[in-house]
């Protein structure tokens, strides 16, 4: 997609004007209620935009983005854009705005202190920013002083003419002619290490002792006789509540409901246009998102408890109710929709992901199910917005994390939307599996460019979770990081690949298939070699008890450090139920990795894997390609756009 991209010069991370500048980053876009999010995305004015700052110690910038819709110019666009910016220059904005800033960002900072990477990130940036522990601790405290006669005042200072735009523009290009160099073979050894890694792994530790989820203490699931089911889990830390509506349905089931919430996303209620919508959303300190899969929709809310039901009455106000008065705004969201879709077309990875679903499900690919362009125009706002409404008719679970009890928490449900009688069984779930070649085949879309991407993949066995502790020590082993077989062979000893991955996937649930998944980016003259050398490793595993020892170790230390935190109990548990197993699973496998050795993982890939045909998807410049070679591999299939992408 084209776009168009500016940059102004502002401020180093320690300069007295360095959190007025974050301020006015968060005025123009906190992806809720900025005036970028309002008046420009909200609006449909074009098809996507944004901000963000990056201030380092030397110097700072503030970005902005913004994407055309069909027949705008990235001139029309990067003039919305500076508008955005002169409002904040002449004090336009809500009074409110300020305060609800900070109060984000005190909900962002409490959030992110409940995680370990996050509290050693900010003691890491305060010593490479040269800012003492106690000034780095108080920035929020600091800005709470900022005043909107201030925020004018810096905005006028650094956002004036002197910027630079950057257009990306949709035309063809030259690709690079990259020769492929002769390369000596490299022997990798996987027991060197240098006297640093000695020294670090040398070093005293006390170990550390696994802990798993307790299901008497650590949750509570409760069933209601009408179709709702509760999970809770409390939240010991702080006041920030996260809250899920879970219901079978998706894509599977209706090709339109994902395009139902993008118009909700729009919508405002009786009582509150879209606009004031979203501002309430963020005064509360709420945010509420719907993500649609396959099989599955979830409603999300996360905010404050003191807020909860405050914002769970106005999450089920527009759930019941959405409301979209003017039919422009659906219109411009299907045009907005439609050119999305072709954009994707030239986006290579889209493509791939395109071409990999076509060669693994055929016509149930998910990008052939979309609804076509004929019937995306034909849409209307009653039927989508009616796709919204019946969803709760469906029986669905609720999760809760924080600080009510299970029982003010259902009250609270059943308050704002009252289930009296038993509701709908939700569709059955759709189980989808990988065709079966006789033979390798290969389908090939030729796309320009210096880079090929490669993907490897065959469909196993249903899951069954006894493989469980067998399948990390194989993906462990297999491609476990820099120091897997796949990584070093690949990347490191045969230079290859610009990257190389491989995975064994168990089923997301119980009856699901298993799939063995490679991925390989490479040079485009290097695509034959590259394929034939990842098929040759899956087919034919080094046994190295070298290697063996370093992925047991960290399926270990995996199962001693990964304590799953207040906050992913309930995913676990779930995920957990959805294959049939007990909570907590991970001790039996803590049990099987003390007694594992290199045999088992050998036997798994001898009964699983080796000598498998195998579906291969290419995303290349064919011309660059050896397709002789190729055609010695496996079957190849030209395959254009029109297969794998509805019109």
């Amino acid at each position: 997609e084209e776009y168009v991209y500016l940059a102004f010069r502002t401020a180093p991370v320690n300069h007295p004007d360095a959190e007025t500048l974050t301020l006015i980053d968060m005025i123009l876009d906190n992806a809720t209620a900025g005036l970028i999010n309002l008046n420009l995305n909200q609006r449909q004015l074009v098809r996507n935009a944004g901000a963000h700052p990056r201030q380092l110690n030397e110097h700072g910038m503030q970005f902005l983005y913004g994407v055309p819709r069909d027949e705008q110019s990235l001139e029309e666009v990067e003039a919305l854009l500076l508008e955005q910016l002169e409002l904040v220059k002449q004090g336009e904005f809500d009074d409110w705005l300020l305060p609800a800033i900070i109060n984000d960002f005190k909900m962002n900072e409490m959030s992110a202190m409940e995680n370990d990477n996050a509290r050693v990130g900010m003691m890491r940036r305060s010593w490479t920013r040269h800012q003492n522990w106690d000034e780095a601790i108080r920035q929020i405290e600091r800005m709470e002083q900022i005043t909107k006669e201030d925020v004018v005042r810096v905005a006028n200072k650094y956002f004036g003419e002197d910027y630079v735009a950057g257009y990306r523009k949709d035309a063809p290009h030259d690709v690079p002619d990259i020769e492929k160099p002769e390369l000596a073979n490299v022997n990798i050894d996987p027991r060197r290490r240098s006297d640093f890694a000695q020294s670090v792994l040398s070093t005293p530790v006390e170990p550390i002792e696994p802990e798993f989820v307790n299901p008497e203490s650590d949750f509570e699931r409760r069933e209601t006789s009408f179709g709702v089911t509760y999970y809770h889990v409390d939240n010991p830390i702080n006041d920030i509540f996260n809250f899920t509506i879970t219901v079978d349905f998706g894509t599977h089931e209706d090709n339109t409901i994902r395009l139902a919430t993008m118009l909700l996303d729009k919508a405002g209620t009786a009582d509150l246009s879209p606009d004031e919508l979203k501002q309430e959303w963020y005064k509360l300190g709420s945010s509420m998102s719907i993500n649609v899969g396959d099989n599955q929709t979830d409603i999300t809310l996360n905010g404050l408890d003191e807020h909860f039901e405050t914002s769970v009455a106005l999450l089920f106000e527009l759930l019941k109710a959405p409301l979209v008065e003017d039919d422009e705004v659906l219109e411009q969201m299907k045009r907005i929709v439609l050119l999305q879709r072709e954009d994707s077309k030239k986006d290579p990875d889209t493509i791939t992901s395109a071409l990999v679903n076509y060669n693994r499900f055929g016509e149930e690919s998910y990008f052939l199910r979309m609804l076509p362009s004929e019937g995306v125009m034909a849409l209307t706002i009653d039927e989508l917005l009616q796709r919204i409404r019946r969803l709760l008719d469906f029986e669905h679970v609720i999760s809760y994390t924080g600080t009510h009890d299970l029982d003010t928490v259902q009250s609270i449900m059943e308050q704002h939307n009252p289930v009296e009688a038993s509701i709908k069984a939700p569709p059955a779930y759709r189980y989808l599996t990988a065709r079966e070649p006789e033979e390798t085949e290969i389908y090939l879309f030729d796309r320009e460019g210096a880079q090929a991407r490669i993907r490897l993949e065959f469909g196993d066995v249903t899951f069954e979770a006894v493989e469980i502790p067998v399948v990390r020590l194989f993906n462990n082993y297999f491609a476990g990081g820099m120091s897997g077989i796949v990584f070093q062979e690949l990347r490191e000893a045969r230079a290859l690949a610009y990257m190389a991955a491989a995975q064994y996937l168990l089923g997301y649930r119980a009856d699901d298939q298993n799939l063995m998944v490679g991925i390989i980016h490479t040079q485009t003259d290097k695509t034959h070699e590259a394929t034939d050398a990842f098929i040759d490793l899956i087919d034919n595993i080094p046994e190295s008890p070298e290697r063996f020892m370093l992925a047991r170790e960290a399926a270990l230390e995996s199962l001693r450090t990964e304590k799953i935190g207040f906050r992913g109990i309930i995913n676990a548990v779930r995920a957990w139920e959805r294959r049939n197993q007990e909570p907590d699973p991970r001790e039996t496998y803590y049990e099987v990795f003390l007694q594992s050795d290199l045999d088992q993982v050998l036997a798994f890939h001898q009964q699983n894997l080796k000598d498998r045909p195998m579906l291969v998807s290419i995303v290349g410049d064919t011309s660059r390609m050896d397709l002789d070679a190729l055609e010695a591999i496996g079957k190849v299939v030209r395959i254009d756009e029109e297969m794998i992408f509805v019109d």
